[in-house]
């Protein structure tokens, strides 16, 4: 009885405690270590202490500014002003501001960047080092001035306009121009928003007067719309009192307008959109429905995005099932619930119809969405989903360590915009949590209701002008038809199958090896597989997998070869065992584990990973890919459907002919060069895919297995003894069949003009040979392309203005032998290319006698930040592991990785550059207009 009166009193404060802790959850709390405040020039700032990665710091600079605010003869300044910042300062002229970043560790593009949306302009510089006080008071000098003090002086205006034209050339795509269509004149019609796309127009950027540029930033770059944001490993108060210095003098002017706020209308008006392209293939299909956000709360409005993400979910997950029924008409269909721009909310179904089936597409997902919307979820579907939600945010808190600074400073930012507090991110997901439990099928229901009547309703359709394609009545007619139907309840089969039925016999460890170059072991079981485990805390819970297995397609016949660009999507789109993939989805569902098998060139791989509880759940499916793949008809008719839509697409795209060029060329015209055509289309058939796929997946002996992360050995050995222990292994081992795939030597010309909507060059040129794989060699490619980045990046895009960005990489590859590649890759203005392309050979022939000291030197700094913050990086360490077992290297280190780049000088990579350019095969791309 006693036992019996304490249990009750237990549960009884038990439930006293959850309750008041359910209490507390409905009251934010906000984070540690935190401050924040607006400065008396009305200039709000944000600064959290967090150490992901230690000693760093992201510095972001939030504008309540965008493209919605310029007036029509400023059509682009927004974002012009934006590439500016960047161009010269009160504190920092010219490129003084990069070149100091740069100096630092921090590389531009990647940790120094910007964009521009309608309604907000962010600047960052993320991975900051915060040893040396002197570089956090100049990046708080560069966010000063980016307040207002930028030069904007006439010639650097002038540089940029050529800048942002091939910006705008590069991104001016036929699916970006159909979609640009499909918002302007459907989600924001009627609106500003439709004539404020933040690209603008090129013939205001290549006209404009000075004058319209240096008002739109006088009128609009002011401190009452503007958050200073830090994030990092510093001290709160210090830097708190630092931006109160730097940012507090900073004058509002008087006589500036409010920032006015733009309405977007939601009519009664049914809108229907073509948005058709000689460029873009086969249509695809999209039903939308706009609504004005509504007005929540910090809580509310976190419940709201949950419920649409939990239907989001369900009704995705009801789509991948119903797409697999042989009459369905749509090859993929996707929902979703988002806010578009601050004041329009859209609700989305987007599919790819089959071939002539666009009103039975339209008529499908409709139909379906409108049966979720009136019935909502099966008991199965919502308990799947709530459990899957509830492990992700589990997971998340587990590793509240591991959050980045920028994931902080992006939320940081965005509630700056919303005017909601800054929380707690431990409150936020227990708060989440809680939410999760209480979420119902009628929360759904409820959610979804605010989507009914005919207000805001349209239907976009994107696809080449020579298509056939349904009128407004026609659309109107299908959605009326699917409007009357008497739609019944959704029902879905139950299963009760499992993923494994048998007993596994497994196998014992045969041998224990020690990892040479870090402190690991290396297994090998009697069935000869080896497993190689490196323990870590990096993320708690979190468990990282690869493996490797010598030969991939190179031991296939020709004939085999088009096969192999299925058969491991085959089986990923057909289940495991007895379990279909919906089956298999379903069974899986509240588990964390991914799962993926690729055959390539030169090996098979698998790459997964999964929480810690859920490993014999990942070690149960590795064990099916080898043991038990499906094969389904059905999933193969789907993807053979697929690939002819996607080839009609690729038939369209201006680039495809050229690429396949440059790829006949890499291989020296190889007849085992595989094309995406109608000819491997025909080519590959179930049961080829069938037979590549148990050929190159089968021999547990052939494979390596890397895990990292946040296990115990003794526990994970026991699931490969019983589950990797009992996949067949022959013994036999393979290696990889060198067929002399190579460019012809020599320079190989791939000229090709074209026919395109917008006119634009792109340049392709790499440069290859023989070249024993060493670390030092591939680190040596490494530094040399990094010194070429900055040179072209000089040349090409601020002295000529003439490209938005190029691209350049070098490596080393030891398969299936010895070889070098030196690639440069960028579009451009045509009228520029010839020039462009002189400055290409031109730079990396200059490299032979002249290597900058000073770039250099800032090339070896990034580097050592670089391998200094993926110290505490599981992928990074998975990465590592596995390519060095691969080439039978040992494992690199922080410190070796260091010595290495420390020890290269300019007359060895002078001597590297002559030796690369001595007898190269070199495939010179070019590919320009028509006309």
């Amino acid at each position: 009885m006693i036992f019996r009166i304490k249990n009750s009193l237990a549960l009884l404060l038990a439930l006293l405690s959850f309750s008041l802790h359910a209490q507390q959850l409905d009251k934010p709390i906000m984070p540690k270590d935190f401050a924040s405040g607006m400065l008396n020039n009305g200039m709000h700032y944000f600064v959290l202490h967090n150490e992901e990665p230690k000693e760093r710091a992201s510095f972001y600079f939030a504008q309540n500014v965008g493209s919605v605010l310029e007036n029509d003869s400023q059509r682009g300044l927004a974002h012009f002003l934006e590439h500016m910042a960047f161009n010269g300062t009160q504190n920092f002229k010219d490129k003084e501001m990069l070149e100091f970043l740069e100096r630092n560790g921090m590389k531009f593009g990647s940790e120094i960047n910007a964009f521009t949306s309608f309604d907000e302009t962010v600047y960052n510089i993320n991975q900051v080092p915060v040893t040396q006080e002197k570089v956090l008071d100049s990046v708080l000098l560069i966010l000063h001035d980016w307040s207002g003090y930028l030069s904007l002086t006439d010639e650097e205006i002038d540089n940029e306009r050529g800048v942002i034209n091939e910006e705008w050339r590069t991104r001016n795509t036929a699916g970006f121009r159909a979609n640009s269509k499909i918002w302007t004149e459907g989600y924001m019609a009627d609106s500003k928003y439709g004539d404020r796309m933040p690209i603008g127009l090129m013939e205001i950027i290549n006209n404009f007067d000075y004058k319209e540029l240096r008002d739109y930033y006088s009128r609009w770059y002011r401190p009452d719309q503007q958050a200073v944001i830090v994030v990092g490993d510093i001290d709160v108060k210090q830097m708190e009192a630092k931006i109160k210095q730097v940012f507090g003098s900073i004058p509002l002017k008087k006589d500036l307008p409010e920032r006015p706020v733009f309405d977007l209308p939601i009519t009664d008006d049914f809108v229907y959109i073509k948005a058709t392209d000689k460029e873009l293939g086969e249509p695809s299909l999209q039903y939308f429905v706009k609504r004005t956000p509504q007005e929540l709360g910090l809580t509310e409005g976190m419940k709201a995005d949950l419920t649409a993400n939990l239907a989001s979910y369900i009704l995705n997950n009801r789509f991948s099932e119903l797409i697999l029924e042989e009459n369905s008409p749509v090859l993929g269909v996707s929902f979703g619930v988002s806010e578009f721009i601050r004041p329009l909310e859209i609700l989305n179904l987007s599919a790819r119809p089959k071939k002539d089936s666009l009103l039975s597409a339209l008529g499908f997902m409709v139909r379906e969405y409108e049966r979720f919307a009136q019935y909502g979820a099966t008991e199965g579907e919502l308990k799947r989903a709530k459990a899957a939600f509830k492990t992700n945010i589990e997971s998340a808190s587990s590793n509240i360590a591991k959050r980045s600074n920028d994931s902080y400073a992006g939320e940081i930012y965005q509630d700056f915009f919303k005017g909601l507090p800054v929380v707690d991110y431990r409150w936020s997901l227990d708060y989440q949590l809680q939410v999760v439990e209480e979420l119902t099928n009628q929360s759904i229901i409820d959610l979804l209701s605010r989507f009914e009547g005919n207000k805001g309703r349209g239907v976009g359709i994107t696809g080449n002008d020579t298509n056939t394609y349904p009128s407004e009545q026609e659309i109107e007619d299908t959605l009326n038809a699917v409007n009357a139907e008497e739609l019944t309840v959704f029902v879905e089969e139950g299963s009760d199958k499992q993923l494994i039925n048998t007993d596994l016999a497994g196998s014992k460890i045969l041998k224990t090896a020690p990892v040479e170059g870090i402190d690991a072991k290396q297994y090998t079981l009697a069935n000869g597989l080896k497993l190689v485990l490196y323990p870590t805390d990096f993320d708690k819970e979190q468990v990282f997998m690869s493996a490797f297995s010598p030969g991939g397609s190179s031991q296939l016949s020709e004939a085999e070869l088009p096969n192999t660009i299925i058969a491991s999507y085959l089986v990923s789109q057909s289940g495991l065992g007895d379990l279909n993939k919906i089956e298999l989805q379903k069974l899986l569902a509240g588990t964390e584990t991914s799962l993926g098998v690729a055959i390539n060139a030169y090996s098979e791989t698998l790459s997964g990973n999964s929480k810690t509880q859920d490993l014999e759940t990942l070690f149960k499916q590795i064990y099916l890919q080898f043991t038990a793949p499906r094969f389904d008809e059905q999933a193969y008719a789907i993807i053979k459907q697929n690939l002819e839509t996607n080839l009609i697409a690729k038939e369209k795209r201006v680039t495809s002919a050229f690429q396949d060029s440059l790829a006949l060329a890499s291989t020296g015209h190889s007849k085992r060069s595989i094309l995406f055509d109608q000819a491997l289309i025909d080519a590959v058939s179930l049961e080829g895919a069938t037979q590549v796929y148990k050929d190159r997946i089968s021999n547990a002996s052939d494979f390596t297995f890397v895990f990292v992360g946040d296990f115990k050995d003794d526990q994970l050995l026991e699931l490969a003894k019983k589950y990797l222990g009992s996949i067949p292994g022959t013994q036999n081992q393979e290696s990889v069949i060198n067929h002399q795939m190579h460019p012809q030597p020599g320079k190989t010309p791939v000229h090709l003009n074209q026919a395109m909507e917008t006119p634009q060059a792109t340049i392709s040129v790499s440069f290859s040979g023989p070249m024993e794989y060493t670390k030092e060699n591939n680190l040596k490619l490494y530094v040399i392309a990094q010194l070429l980045d900055k040179r072209y990046m000089e040349r090409i895009r601020e002295e000529e203005g003439g490209s938005y960005g190029v691209s350049t990489s070098g490596s080393v590859g030891s398969l299936p032998e010895g070889n070098f590649d030196l690639s440069v890759g960028f579009n451009c203005n045509p009228d520029k290319a010839d020039d462009l392309l002189e400055i290409v050979y031109a730079e990396l022939e200059k490299m032979k006698t002249t290597i900058d000291l000073e770039e250099l030197a800032e090339i070896k700094r990034n580097y050592e930040k670089q391998i200094s913050e993926n110290q505490r990086n599981n992928g990074y360490w998975l990465s590592n592991i596995t390519a060095n077992l691969e080439r039978g290297q040992a494992i690199s280190d922080e410190a070796g990785n260091i010595a290495r780049m420390n020890a290269i000088n300019p007359e060895e990579l002078k001597e590297t550059v002559k030796k690369i350019t001595k007898n190269p095969a070199i495939i010179e791309g070019l590919l320009m207009p028509e006309d």
